[in-house]
């Protein structure tokens, strides 16, 4: 398959030594019914066998890179593969997630002949104790969207620029960059279809297991997304009648808080001012068995 001097779509997949589940998030672009893109792999200065995971789908759409120095967050990785972008819209697939073959499509028809600078698809948490829906409704929300489930015209860069690093913001960079959009005053839309896998802390050895299991799911049953919307919602509508815990009271009064704030363009880091540039990102490293930066 050759690809167009000048592709619709760049896909970004920004990765550091995850080869087993890069096969499977790199074979779920490869499925896309939408087929004008082309997708920059940037390795964060990988030492496993991630380029010859990428060089064996021999498919001209897709490119390798790899940073010299690890960089310890995804921003160095995207925003190499943003300055070779050709596409007119930029997407992001993280390398443990998975599209749906009709997510490129969805989002673009989305995009396509509206004022939007960024649309995202509904996405589905998978963790250990259970799957939750992800619904970005951005900037309504005070929850940044996830990135595998966003797409954007690239020239929103020329207006708010590229990641920043994780020591140069307060927040996390994903967040940080999204909440620039906002701030300048960007549309954001919601394409209303399940098109996106999340997977969060799955024990080494098991997000791979993971990950090939959903793809059989996927390729086997052709009602795939409308089963997991309809568990999610029934999953929704028990948590809705069942009794209200502390803990969710305490969630609502901070979300209402950063709602509040967000919407006057505020960070709403000022709710934890003893928070340091970096710190977050940090603590997300520790989380998830990394040394801090």
């Amino acid at each position: 398959m050759s690809i167009s001097q000048t592709p619709q779509v760049t896909v970004i997949i920004a990765t550091y030594n995850k080869s087993e589940t890069l096969y499977h998030t790199i074979e779920s672009v490869l499925w896309q019914t939408f087929t004008d893109f082309e997708c920059w792999v940037i390795g964060d200065a990988c030492t496993d066998d991630s380029e010859s995971v990428v060089a064996s789908f021999k498919d001209p759409r897709l490119f390798w890179h790899n940073l010299e120095k690890n960089s310890g967050y995804q921003s160095a990785p995207t925003n190499e593969a943003l300055r070779r972008a050709r596409g007119r819209y930029i997407a992001y697939l993280n390398h443990d997630d998975l599209w749906l073959p009709n997510h490129l499509q969805v989002l673009v028809d989305k995009i396509e002949g509206s004022e939007t600078d960024f649309v995202c698809s509904i996405g589905e948490l998978i963790n250990p104790d259970g799957e939750y829906a992800h619904i970005p409704d951005y900037p309504n929300s005070p929850i940044a969207p996830e990135v595998s489930v966003t797409l954007h015209r690239r020239d929103v860069l020329n207006r708010i620029d590229y990641w920043k690093a994780p020591n140069e913001v307060r927040a996390i960079p994903r967040v940080d960059f999204f909440r620039r959009a906002q701030f300048t005053g960007m549309n954001f839309a919601i394409a209303p279809y399940l098109t996106v896998l999340i997977f969060r802390r799955v024990e080494a050895g098991g997000r791979y297991s993971s990950l090939q299991a959903y793809m059989d799911k996927i390729r086997q049953d052709p009602d795939f997304a409308e089963k997991e919307l309809a568990k999610l919602l029934i999953d929704v509508n028990r948590k809705f009648e069942g009794p209200i815990s502390l803990l969710q009271l305490r969630t609502k009064l901070l979300q209402s808080m950063r709602r509040m704030l967000l919407k006057r363009g505020i960070d709403p880091g000022i709710l934890k001012p003893w928070l340091r540039s970096g710190d977050r990102i940090n603590k997300w490293r520790k989380n998830i068995g990394l040394d801090p930066k």
